[in-house]
């Protein structure tokens, strides 16, 4: 993380408190562009309040009424907004980071079926989306399968797919260079640079439309807190690629391709692995 950086604003109590997330001190003609960006975007016209879910429906309208904003701290210590990702995205990533990060299993155990579909109809009702939600009565597997399923239920993954092979194709015959040997993966061909590739990696990032780069950036680090502790977890970097790569990085073409389904969970294992560069 940048020198001087801080995350995680103080926010009211009952309020989803933002996973940190790695980015440049921004300087202020960049924030005022954010928040021009934001005025406009989210004032776009949207469905009627009482067709307005958020499970199901890209990204870019549901989080015009069913965001929590992600403040940092520059160096001189002033906060700002960085960004914005989904409500329900921001509640299961705080409540699992409190408490399940040392949960064997987390993300691999279902929860109760019953208590999931009230907590997708919380997250899922208007006006609040789920921003007061007390999780007294759920337990941590709820979370965990909660947000699985907001992942894997958006219509378009958070690698957008007019991105999708420009992220593979830094990995293309260097994955076990990359993430080391697994079953599946294509052969190496010729030297692998990781500077290169983690250098590449940041700049695809930048261009992301500003959603789907806050949002791959926030689950990203969510995603390396589980990783550091999978000796208790038992949730390594490439069980929870496995789990979250539909959502994160998949193309509808590759579904019944072993192959490519593997290096897209490679990548997704590199951005895990080295998300403090990004």
């Amino acid at each position: 993380m940048p020198n001087g950086v801080q995350t995680g604003a103080a926010r009211p109590p009952g309020e989803p408190q933002p996973a940190p997330i790695n980015t440049q001190t921004g300087d202020r003609e960049s924030r005022k562009e954010l928040h021009s960006w934001w005025r406009q975007f989210r004032h776009r016209g949207t469905r009627r309040e009482a067709e307005q879910k958020i499970f199901g429906v890209a990204l870019q309208e549901s989080i015009r009424y069913a965001n929590v904003a992600i403040s940092l701290y520059d160096a001189e210590g002033n906060s700002y907004i960085y960004g914005y990702v989904p409500i329900v995205v921001a509640k299961c990533g705080v409540f699992l980071k409190e408490k399940a990060t040392e949960v064997e299993g987390i993300f691999r155990l279902s929860g109760s079926e019953k208590r999931i579909k009230e907590l997708r109809a919380a997250f899922n009702s208007p006006p609040r989306y789920g921003k007061g939600l007390n999780w007294e009565g759920y337990t941590v597997h709820d979370a965990a399968n909660i947000l699985r399923r907001y992942f894997n239920q958006l219509p378009e993954p958070i690698v957008p797919l007019e991105f999708y092979e420009r992220f593979r194709l830094p990995l293309k015959g260097h994955q076990q260079q990359a993430v080391g040997p697994i079953d599946g993966q294509a052969p190496s061909v010729g030297e692998f640079n990781m500077e290169k590739a983690i250098v590449t990696y940041q700049n695809l990032i930048t261009e992301l439309p500003p959603l789907n780069r806050q949002l791959l950036l926030y689950i990203l680090d969510l995603l390396a807190v589980f990783a550091s502790k999978s000796d208790l977890n038992k949730m390594t970097t490439p069980n929870l690629a496995a789990i979250f790569q539909p959502g994160l990085i998949s193309h509808p073409n590759h579904d019944m391709a072993p192959g490519e389904y593997r290096l897209s969970q490679d990548v997704l294992i590199f951005l895990i692995e080295n998300q403090d560069h990004f």
